[in-house]
């Protein structure tokens, strides 16, 4: 039984740990290529919404140690404090929470497919790097 509750408390803290380094990436012939880690900031908070006349979409990874560690970074905050950020802007302003996808794949084949997509994934995911760019590196915390 001890096992059994040491094993899940392990498992716990170990989710919520990513030790490698994060890139935020956007296509490399959009209009994102320039911007900075504020407006990375402000795009995810919905307060940045076009770039150069063109709708930004912002894109998470699902819940877990990945957004995690890009919100604590870049946003200064956790997925909680996230959510009810969110929760309070659709009330106040209307709009829609940024778009997750359970795919890295995804996001980088999303990423290179749209000029006005902005994403992030772990940077061993990026075997080929064609047609995207890297705009921001996130360290390992």
């Amino acid at each position: 039984m001890k096992k059994l509750i040491f094993t899940v408390i392990f498992m716990f803290f170990a989710a919520n740990l990513y030790a490698g380094e994060i890139a935020v990436i956007v296509n490399e012939s959009g209009p994102l290529t320039q911007i900075s880690e504020a407006d990375i900031r402000e795009i995810y908070l919905g307060n940045i919404r076009f770039i150069k006349g063109v709708a930004v979409t912002p894109l998470h990874y699902r819940e877990g140690s990945i957004k995690d560690t890009f919100l604590s970074s870049i946003i200064d905050m956790n997925s909680r404090e996230y959510r009810v950020y969110w929760t309070k802007k659709i009330f106040q302003e209307g709009g829609s929470i940024p778009v997750s996808q359970n795919s890295f794949g995804m996001i980088i084949l999303t990423v290179k497919k749209d000029m006005a997509v902005i994403g992030y994934v772990p940077i061993s995911e990026l075997k080929e790097t064609e047609g995207i760019k890297i705009i921001k590196k996130i360290a390992a915390k």
